[in-house]
């Protein structure tokens, strides 16, 4: 009975043992896991702030906003670990002008919707092939999150593209490929003509159309950039005097994406950025992930 006794002793200390050492195992990977999420999060601030300073030197540099400047370049698996193990962190991130895409903001004021910036949305939702009754639907949304005559918002103020969920029609697949296209910014905002989509470009310019906006991107694309409202005016020819008043050559508003992979950690940001004058941009609102 003692040798039983002692061998159930022996059993249950192992088992123990073990059970031990598993769970400072456990709470071992969870301290590096959290170390390299800390760490990831650093980074990914660091490289928000690296975007503000390129963005503040192109503005003081540059005239107007363009793509072909260093700010459009991605970063892509840049080794960011340490001198003896570099590759163990890696960033990737770039800057998107969202002055590029139609702004959603536009379409209200005070809580009253803007007729004639909802025909702009319709034209570019129907040759994007969605149906553009949703403008109006989505204008409404707009309208709800403004303050009007009653001093206050009937709805949550909109923040991205995401927020749109809620409207009937407009599904996460219709949000995804609608990105490239559509932005919510805090302002009403004029299109970049250097940076827009023919799409874009197309829906903003009363009467332009699209195969006519094709032609001005694809000579755009070649380095002929439009120099000021006036240059983008006279290259229209036929349009009339009036038809570069949602237009502008520089961009304020900018939206920076980042990812981080440390070890087997990876984290993401989000971030939009306004730019004023040439002073260091401003951080809108960051979301990490």
């Amino acid at each position: 009975m003692a040798i039983i006794a002692a061998l159930v002793v022996v059993v249950a200390a192992s088992t123990l043992a073990a059970s031990i050492i598993e769970r400072q195992g456990l709470l071992a990977n969870i301290l590096i896991t959290e170390g390299d999420r800390s760490q990831a999060a650093l980074m990914l601030r660091g490289g928000l702030d690296w975007a503000r300073f390129v963005l503040q030197m192109d503005a003081r540099d540059n005239p107007t906003t363009r793509p072909d400047a260093i700010w459009a370049r991605p970063v892509i698996g840049l080794p960011v670990g340490s001198a003896d193990d570099p590759e163990y962190a890696l960033f990737s991130g770039q800057i998107e002008d969202e002055q590029g895409k139609y702004n959603l903001r536009n379409l209200a004021d005070n809580a009253s919707i803007n007729r004639e910036e909802v025909l702009v949305l319709e034209r570019l939702l129907g040759w994007l092939g969605f149906d553009a009754s949703l403008a109006s639907l989505i204008a409404q949304r707009v309208a709800d999150a403004q303050f009007g005559k009653e001093g206050r918002a009937a709805a949550v103020g909109l923040r991205s593209l995401d927020d749109l969920r809620v409207v009937h029609g407009v599904t996460a697949q219709a949000i995804d490929a609608l990105q490239p296209y559509l932005t919510v910014l805090p302002a009403v905002t004029k299109v970049n003509a250097n940076t827009a989509t023919p799409e874009v470009l197309g829906a903003v310019v009363d009467d332009l159309g699209l195969a006519s906006a094709r032609d001005l991107i694809v000579q755009r694309d070649k380095g002929l950039w439009f120099s000021n409202r006036a240059d983008f005016v006279n290259r229209l020819r036929s349009q009339g005097a009036d038809a570069g008043r949602r237009i502008s050559v520089s961009s304020d508003w900018f939206r920076v994406t980042g990812e981080v992979t440390v070890g087997d950690t990876m984290a993401g940001l989000r971030a939009l950025v306004h730019r004023s004058d040439s002073r260091l941009p401003t951080i809108r609102w960051a979301t990490y992930q």
